[in-house]
């Protein structure tokens, strides 16, 4: 193949779309940069709730990184299965899940277990639990810093702490912050943000610790705010999407050294009108949460998005070209989290050859 771009794939009549390439090597060159920002697998702990696949998971055991956060009892199983040091279940669980993964931890004495709380609800309902289960259940304070989708705000936290005490059967780790409201495209803005929002959450720890108590842990961040939160001390960082990289976070942190590790295929299937073309890439095989465009095709950056529904995306293309119906066309998607979702199995390509299918155990809900 002349000039091959470097996600292209040598034999693509193999490739059934639309479908979704992993590039394994581009992966484990995320993995290096990962590390180089964190300054050591010391500080890295690392979501999978972007690939949700055990491959991705032991390439990073490979480099000695052993603790995950996951978002879904099928991204615990995935890591029980991976038999990793640590799992932080990231999302405060109802009951049956708090069940669940409680079960998941009786069967499985090596490997520690923790997962958030932001009330004294859920607090009470995890103490009774872990007490009929004859369990310790291990958890974080879940802060909203200013993400406004979960947590406790910090003026209030310490008080939750205070009753965090009174409660048999719960184990205090540590403090969690996501702050995924922190996206300004500039670095040095986001860098401020992120240590303005943060100030907030260090008045908490000095109360904490003022009630008697230690802060020994701090998870804080997800990919765009990674690198500021590496130029803080005593703090664990947790980026995702940085393992396979996509357009959206490319445009806010343009001078990552992230690669995008994922590519979309899919093949031109009508052309109903002069310039107007077809494409087998809906609602089904992207995510779809924003506006159009949702994904960005090489070779029609410069396309007009018209539409999209479950099986098709209509796209208005006015230079001259030679697309025929059947070609194969290779895409970036704005959002790479709940795209690998859509998929079962994925295609991993190296050095332009279409490798081993690997599954994506844990993008089901139900176990």
């Amino acid at each position: 193949m002349i000039n091959k771009k470097w996600y292209q794939v040598d034999d693509e009549q193999l490739l059934m779309t639309p479908g979704l390439l992993v590039y394994p090597e581009r992966v484990q060159e995320n993995i290096q940069s990962m590390l180089k920002i964190a300054g050591g697998i010391e500080r890295l702990w690392p979501h999978v709730k972007t690939h949700k696949m055990s491959q991705i998971v032991k390439l990073q055991m490979n480099q000695g990184i052993k603790r995950f956060k996951c978002a879904t009892l099928s991204e615990v199983k995935m890591l029980v299965d991976c038999q990793v040091d640590q799992i932080l279940l990231a999302i405060q669980p109802t009951k049956e899940k708090m069940i669940r993964f409680l079960e998941f931890q009786k069967a499985n004495p090596s490997i520690q277990f923790s997962t958030l709380v932001d009330n004294l609800d859920s607090l009470e309902m995890f103490s009774s639990v872990a007490k009929t289960f004859q369990q310790n259940a291990s958890l974080w304070l879940d802060i909203n810093n200013g993400m406004n989708r979960t947590g406790i705000v910090p003026t209030k936290a310490a008080e939750l702490f205070i009753e965090f005490q009174k409660y048999s059967h719960l184990n205090f780790e540590g403090i969690h912050v996501y702050d995924g409201h922190i996206r300004p495209p500039n670095l040095s803005e986001r860098i401020d943000l992120c240590n303005e929002d943060f100030k907030a959450v260090e008045t908490l720890i000095n109360q904490i610790e003022e009630y008697g108590g230690v802060v020994s842990q701090i998870i804080a961040g997800g990919s765009p705010s990674f690198f500021p939160h590496s130029l803080r001390n005593r703090v664990f960082l947790s980026p995702g999407t940085t393992l396979l990289w996509d357009l959206g976070y490319k445009k806010i942190w343009h001078e990552s050294p992230f690669l995008n590790a994922a590519v979309l295929i899919t093949r031109l299937i009508s052309k109903p009108q002069k310039n107007i073309f077809c494409f087998d890439l809906g609602h089904k095989a992207v995510a779809s949460e924003m506006p159009l465009p949702r994904v960005e095709i090489f070779g029609l950056e410069k396309a007009k998005h018209l539409g999209q529904s479950e099986e098709h995306l209509m796209v208005k293309f006015d230079e001259s070209n030679s697309f025929k119906v059947g070609d194969l066309f290779y895409a970036l998607p704005y959002h790479i989290c709940p795209t690998v979702a859509k998929y079962n199995k994925v295609y991993t390509v190296i050095d332009g050859v279409v490798g081993p299918l690997w599954d994506v155990e844990a993008r089901a809900y139900q176990l």
